[in-house]
């Protein structure tokens, strides 16, 4: 159980107190609304692309290994080219920040891809204890 609070912890509260510290900035009028854009993004996008694969995750976890890799790695290129596209759509046709943009997506999508790994190592490790 102590494993689930911290993975909501890392999950759920710390994006959001980076979400909560971005919109606090804008309404003291230290970044402008193209970067509060910019940095709200990159964090969604980033959030898509973790819940997709934690998704994807939970849904392996329940299967046997090749079922599993098939499952996790199928995931992975679909975030791939979603996350792209997303990326290149939103470069092309909204007003942001281009260098704040890719900063918070690519910092929130290895921050997530962490925690997304630890969740794995976690649940393998249930995984054997249970058995």
């Amino acid at each position: 159980m102590q494993k689930n609070k911290v993975f909501v912890l890392f999950s759920i509260i710390i994006p959001s107190l980076a979400i909560l510290s971005v919109i606090i900035l804008l309404f003291t009028r230290q970044i402008d609304t193209p970067v509060f854009n910019s940095f709200l993004l990159g964090i969604l996008i980033a959030a898509l692309n973790f819940i997709i694969g934690f998704l994807a995750a939970r849904k392996g976890l329940s299967k046997p290994n090749k079922s599993f890799l098939i499952i996790v790695f199928g995931a992975v290129i679909l975030r791939f080219f979603l996350v792209f596209a997303l990326i290149i759509l939103t470069l092309s046709f909204l007003y942001v920040r281009m260098n704040s943009f890719i900063f918070t997506t690519f910092t929130f999508y290895f921050y997530f891809l962490i925690v997304e790994i630890l969740y794995l190592k976690n649940q393998k490790i249930l995984l054997k204890t249970n058995n």
